[in-house]
């Protein structure tokens, strides 16, 4: 028995045994070769799509933007890229597939066309909506009746449903207080899958953003005052930073950067605040003299449900809502621990925003 294939045979059984679909296009764009599990996922056989232009067939469209095969090995030339694209059946349903594309090109540079590897992920994808709208449901439950409960307690505590002794006050005080904690939980839950959906879009204002740093101080200073916390806002008699955004989610990001440097300071701890314009935007920095940022924490800091090693009482969703923020505004976040001691996080919001042009 030959211990050896032909190259063409052995070529063939492994495209077709291949556990997603596969297609190749030459340098016009043409589908040149194309398996069973492709046959499968979009309808076609092999017959019908062979000779037909890739983008026109699976996208209904010329435009390389809608096509990830040909936007990343066309027009951008990139090696391997991983992305989530749509694609039309042949029975004219539209699926979800995550599609690998990779770019042939041989030694001497020269471009044959792209490949294709791609999946099926719309179940997937359903499921991951159902459980979010689930989840989101779920918080809109859970709230109304905390809000309600907290509510009666307030009343209470002001009086308003008769005496009540300096015990009963103390207890009711540490319940009213967790009410209003998980309060707060749910609001971030519910803003963040918001912005997760991308339904969560920006009502864009020129604003000076100075006068929303301003507000943001204001509004904390109870919880400054508490740990006897001196914070320097530096910025000239008079000075403004006109930017076109959200001042609401701006001021939600400003509040969670000056709340969570509060929070990581000790007793007599000292923050800082500034802006300056530089090229291509404006930037906020809050610089605090807390513990800083421990290496185990560096690499998910912005990642959901993470929480410092010393909060006990947070989400863990402030700052994954704030780089959310920023990124529907075309905007960064960053962090680096200050040399010294302490946090530096840095926002900067660019120059033009869409949908103000």
């Amino acid at each position: 028995m030959p211990n050896t294939m032909d190259q063409a045979l052995s070529f063939q059984i492994i495209k077709n045994n291949l556990p997603v679909g596969y297609s190749v296009v030459n340098a016009e764009g043409v589908i040149i070769e194309f398996n069973k599990a492709a046959e499968e996922i979009t309808g076609y056989s092999q017959g019908e799509v062979l000779g037909r232009l890739h983008a026109e067939l699976l996208h209904g469209t010329t435009d390389v933007h809608a096509c990830p095969l040909f936007e990343n090995t066309f027009e951008k030339r990139q090696g391997t890229v991983a992305s989530e694209t749509r694609i039309t059946r042949r029975d004219g349903q539209t699926i979800d597939v995550l599609v690998t594309t990779v770019p042939l090109i041989d030694e001497q540079g020269v471009f044959w066309g792209g490949v294709a590897l791609f999946r099926d992920i719309t179940q997937a994808n359903k499921l991951k909506t159902e459980r979010k709208n689930m989840l989101s449901m779920f918080a809109h439950d859970m709230k109304n009746p905390i809000v309600s409960s907290a509510g009666f307690i307030e009343r209470i505590l002001k009086g308003k449903a008769g005496e009540t002794t300096d015990k009963q006050r103390q207890h009711l005080e540490v319940v009213y207080g967790n009410l209003k904690n998980q309060e707060e939980l749910i609001d971030g839950f519910l803003v963040f899958s918001r912005l997760e959906h991308k339904e969560c879009v920006p009502q864009y204002t020129q604003f000076d953003l100075a006068g929303l740093v301003v507000t943001a101080i204001q509004n904390l200073e109870i919880e400054l005052e508490k740990k006897a916390i001196c914070l320097t806002f530096n910025q000239n008699r008079g000075e403004t930073f006109p930017v076109f955004a959200d001042s609401l989610l701006i001021q939600r990001v400003i509040s969670n950067l000056i709340g969570n440097a509060i929070k990581y300071c000790d007793i007599n701890g000292k923050i800082n605040v500034s802006i300056h314009r530089e090229k291509g935007g404006t930037t906020l920095e809050v610089a605090d003299n807390g513990p800083g940022i421990s290496e185990e924490h560096l690499a998910h800091i912005f990642e959901p449900f993470r929480r410092g090693v010393h909060d006990t009482k947070g989400s863990g969703l402030g700052l994954a809502i704030a780089k959310s923020i920023l990124e529907c505004h075309n905007g960064k976040i960053s962090f680096k621990n200050n040399p010294e001691k302490g946090a530096v996080f840095s926002v900067t919001l660019p120059e033009s925003t869409p949908g103000m042009e």
